[in-house]
């Protein structure tokens, strides 16, 4: 860069006469000689470079900054600035001032924003507005700036180049510099009789004669001349005595002079002479341009044969990429217009302009009106019409030509990166990067799809290749029925039919090449589009699994909570690493893939997997909480229950002492629960209302039974005092009852008659009932004084009465039972009776009344005759 010189500076003159004799500083910017025939792309290009998505990300380059960055404006020209090349990514370019925006790379080789938050993209432009310039960012020309992708070489050359043409330029100009600084004096002026005769021929000019002021200007012209002309000879001057001493003046450079041309040959006196009139007949006997209307007619045709060989039978470029479909429609259409064109317009137009031409010519070479056909083979509109003919023919083949030529070049430029490709190439593992760019746009709009029979794409990949060459036959076929435009110009002469131009053939060596060219372009393209696809196939299992069937088998096996957790984060974190390497769209030659469908859909299959086993764990939560809130409900309803007696009382104090323990043991599973909850809300698991409540009122139950405790406590403190009440109350009619049952027992001695046994045993079996029920009842009030706590009361006198009622008891219900059993053996047949079963019910009666026997020996108002035939009545004898 040039640099302020201090006021010391020197520069030693043919110091080195080999290198360079005149080693004066630079003083003129670099930038200003840079050959932009070097670069091998134009500034759009190299910023369309770094278009993805729509966005314009940097381009990496190499850049010659100054060494240390500083917020103020830096003097290029400080002597104490230095500069080195820096890794830097290229923002923008401005087209007034040609600069390039650049800004250096970060430690970590990035080019990020203000906050240093983003990437720069569309070169810090945001809303339409560009921010403010960092410190790492500057304004330099193209020569400071070094692309990644451009060759070095050819940098190099472009900088030396430039370098070369700064000394050169800054040499001619100190040249000049020396030649303006010599003395004019004493060398002379042009000749006057020279000047006068230029100023002569200067104002000759009519339009000059009439300005007043012409004098004066012709005054300072003259001046100017003088000027030049001294200085012309102090040149030669100069420049003679430079060369007589080139060791001398080495540091001075003169400029090459042109060299000037001088013709091989010129006008020679012996040249022939030439027939020139009987030469012009032969030709106006033979031209078809001896007529203005002629000329103006074949002018007419020339333009329109024009137009049509600069038409297109296609349409390139394609600016957009389509499905096949839109694709196909859009070749199609373009190719029916020309069609359509060529066999209606063009001709009509034509046909105008020749007639409308042609029309005033009347008789002769011209004549429109001719009906004589051999007059007309004969005449020059013949040849008229050959001409248009062979015009016609010629566009139209230029025009079939060269739409062939585009259409297959479009197809080789998208196909370009992909011609290399094998048969048996393998993708990789990376699908969010594609090698595979074409030179200008992609053409194909297809969708990658995978379900359960495989991945493939939306339209069938064998189905381009039919595609296009169909289109290319079609191409062909839309200039073979061109009608020729004779039949149409002559309507007075009868035609038989209408003949047709001649136009491309399908089968032309050249035509072959280009179908054929297609054919292999398209298939090469296909190669990776198979090997991408097939990359995919490992995505399937996930794409095809059943999450109810994933969920059933999962949960058919015990997992803990951290497992589930682990399970989901797994799931979440396989979600994260398919979005980051499945892309949205990927571009492989002429193929624009729309992934995704794919993506999403493997993102969302993920998500749900990880929502499925999530809601699996809250099910399991929301039982937890059930089974939970169903035993302090069932706690709960019990403490509701109010006891009817003491013993009830006393249980459910009993049970709700062991209260405390159970809730304890469900806190614990409670507390398990709401750590689990805690999981899910990691996830932001939004839990339903009642899945909410629910868990809020597994939490709150232990509290609200504690509460429910007291209360419960405090009813049975009431119910005690009652139920104590009570006792008092039934103890003391249970001691009527008692006596009531002693004398309905003393009066049992009073029955002796044997007739009526089946009457008193009757008497004997609600007695015994109601004892028995006395006895439990003792049992049960003294249990009741004990659960009261009071004095218990002693019911030996309801012991003695039963004892003292046994003797009765036995004594009629034994001899109930022998009238029973002897009127059975009296009365029955002999067979039905049991001789066994009648010896044991026998026996045991005797010992029964033979132990009544004995205890009513003491009874009083019983005789001992009627005691001895009680026992004869009941001996083995009597029966």
């Amino acid at each position: 860069m040039p640099k302020q010189l201090g006021e010391n500076f020197k520069v030693t003159l043919n110091e080195n006469c080999g290198e360079d004799a005149a080693p004066f500083p630079a003083f003129l910017p670099l930038d200003i000689f840079t050959d932009m025939e070097f670069d091998c792309r134009t500034p759009d290009e190299w910023l369309d470079m770094g278009v993805v998505n729509g966005h314009r990300l940097p381009i990496p380059a190499k850049a010659l900054l100054p060494a240390w960055d500083s917020t103020e404006k830096l003097d290029p020209k400080d002597p104490s600035l230095e500069y080195e090349w820096f890794d830097v990514g290229v923002l923008d370019y401005d087209q007034d001032e040609s600069l390039w925006l650049v800004q250096k790379t970060d430690l970590n080789g990035r080019i990020l924003d203000h906050d240093d938050s983003q990437v720069v993209v569309n070169g810090g432009v945001k809303n339409g507005i560009r921010q403010p310039i960092q410190a790492t960012q500057y304004w330099i020309p193209r020569i400071q700036v070094m692309f990644i992708a451009e060759d070095p070489a050819v940098f190099a050359q472009t900088v030396s180049q430039a370098f070369h043409d700064r000394r050169h330029t800054e040499a001619l100009l100190r040249y000049h510099l020396y030649v303006d600084c010599m003395p004019m004096d004493g060398v002379g002026e042009l000749d006057s009789e020279s000047l006068k005769r230029v100023v002569g021929w200067a104002k000759g000019a009519p339009s000059l004669a009439k300005d007043k002021n012409l004098d004066d200007y012709v005054h300072t012209l003259e001046k100017e001349v003088n000027i030049d002309y001294a200085r012309a000879m102090n040149r030669i001057i100069f420049d003679k005595i430079v060369q007589s001493s080139p060791g001398t003046f080495a540091y001075v450079t003169i400029p090459v002079k042109d060299k000037e041309h001088i013709p091989d040959t010129g006008y020679y006196g012996d040249v022939p002479d030439y027939p020139f009139d009987e030469q012009y007949d032969s030709f106006a006997f033979n031209s078809l341009l001896t007529r203005e209307e002629a000329i103006f007619a074949m002018m007419k045709v020339r333009t329109e044969c024009n137009k049509v060989s600069a038409m297109s039978l296609f349409h390139v470029p394609m600016a957009k990429h389509l499905r096949i479909e839109e694709f196909e429609q859009t070749q199609s259409s373009q190719t029916s217009q020309v069609q359509l064109f060529l066999k209606d317009s063009w001709i009509s137009t034509l046909r105008a302009a020749i007639r409308t031409s042609l029309r005033d010519v009347g008789k002769g070479w011209f004549n429109l009106h001719e009906t004589n056909w051999e007059v007309y083979q004969k005449s020059k509109l013949k040849k008229f019409m050959e001409m248009v003919k062979f015009c016609m023919q010629d566009s139209m083949r230029y025009l079939v030509q060269d739409s062939l030529v585009n259409f297959t070049q479009m197809i080789i430029d998208a196909c370009y990166s992909v011609l290399e490709c094998q048969d048996t190439m393998d993708w990789g593992n990376k699908l969010i990067v594609s090698p595979y760019r074409p030179k200008r746009n992609c053409l194909f709009l297809v969708d990658l799809i995978l379900d359960s029979t495989g991945c493939h794409y939306s339209t069938p990949l064998p189905s381009f290749e039919s595609m296009l060459v169909s289109l290319f036959d079609r191409g062909i076929g839309a200039t073979q029925h061109v009608p020729q435009l004779e039949k149409y110009v002559l309507e007075d002469i009868f035609w038989a039919d209408t003949p047709l131009l001649e136009s491309v053939g399908e089968h032309e060596p050249r035509v072959e090449e280009l179908r054929e060219n297609i054919r292999n372009a398209i298939r090469k393209a296909l190669i990776p589009m198979k090997a991408y696809s097939k990359a995919y196939e490992k995505h399937m299992q996930l794409m095809n699994l059943d999450i109810d069937e994933y969920i059933k088998e999962y949960d058919s096996k015990e997992h803990t909570a951290a497992e589930v957790k682990k399970e989901i984060e797994d799931h979440l974190v396989q979600k994260e690493i398919l979005e980051n390497t499945i892309p949205s769209n990927i571009i492989i030659g002429p193929f624009y893939i729309n992934t995704e469908s794919v993506r999403q859909g493997l993102s969302k299959k993920r998500r749900a997997l990880a929502n499925a086993l999530l809601e699996l764990l809250a099910q399991k939560l929301r039982k937890q909480a059930e089974d939970a809130c169903e035993e302090f409900k069932s706690i709960s309803r019990r403490l509701y229950d109010r006891p009817n007696c003491i013993e009830d009382l006393a249980e459910s104090k009993e049970w709700m002492e062991s209260i405390p323990e159970r809730l304890k043991e469900h806190q614990e599973v409670i507390d398990k629960a709401m750590t689990d909850y805690e999981l899910i809300e990691e996830f932001c698991y939004n839990l339903s209302t009642d899945d909410f409540n629910l868990k809020w009122s597994a939490i709150g139950w232990p509290r609200k039974i504690e509460i429910q405790m007291e209360q419960t406590l405090q009813q049975l403190e009431e119910d005690q005092e009652r139920f104590q009440k009570i006792q008092v109350t039934d103890q003391s009619n249970f001691q009527d009852r008692l006596d009531a049952l002693q004398m309905v027992v003393a009066g049992f001695a009073a029955h002796t008659d044997l007739e009526r046994s089946h009457e008193i045993a009757n008497e004997v079996r609600r007695l015994t009932k109601q004892l028995k029920e006395c006895q439990g009842l003792s049992t049960m009030y003294n249990n009741r004084e004990r659960l009261f706590e009071m004095p218990q009361t002693n019911y030996d006198k309801l012991s003695k009465l039963i004892k003292d009622f046994e003797p009765f008891k036995n004594l009629w219900m034994t001899g109930s039972d022998w009238l029973k059993w002897y009127d059975s053996w009296m009365n029955d047949p002999i067979t039905s009776i049991d001789s066994e079963q009648c010896e044991k019910q026998v026996m045991d009666s005797f010992k029964t009344m033979h132990k009544c026997v004995k205890i009513f020996k003491d009874i009083p108002g019983k005789s001992n005759e009627q005691k001895e035939h009680i026992v004869c009545c009941t001996s083995p004898s009597h029966l």
